[in-house]
């Protein structure tokens, strides 16, 4: 028998979808990896190797390879929760001419 608890919290949480939440498609690490990345605040910033590296600081042995980050970033893009765009950072600007990749993350697939 499993007992679940829930809070029921007024400020600082996040509100997943269930379609995402149980997306038989990802595998846990991508649903957890979406999870994190919906929860952050706008602007905010990372990769699969950032969030390796956070994982490996606080967790070490014990935390999921840079391949498994890599694979659920990859789960993510295919199933259209992830879309990569590669784009040249215009000229005049800091670093102007190279490339960028921008990536948006939704909390539904988008195709």
């Amino acid at each position: 028998m499993l007992i679940v608890h829930r809070s029921n919290p007024k400020s600082n949480y996040v509100k997943l979808p269930n379609e995402s939440v149980f997306d038989e498609r990802l595998g846990r690490i991508a649903r957890s990896v979406l999870a994190e990345i919906v929860a952050r605040p706008p602007g905010w910033q990372t990769n699969a190797a950032r969030l390796w590296e956070t994982a490996n600081r606080h967790r070490g042995a014990r935390a999921e390879s840079k391949r498994a980050y890599r694979l659920a970033f990859a789960e993510l893009e295919e199933y259209g929760y992830l879309i990569r765009e590669r784009t040249r950072i215009p000229k005049g600007q800091p670093n102007g001419g190279d490339f960028v990749t921008i990536m948006a993350v939704y909390d539904t697939p988008q195709k």
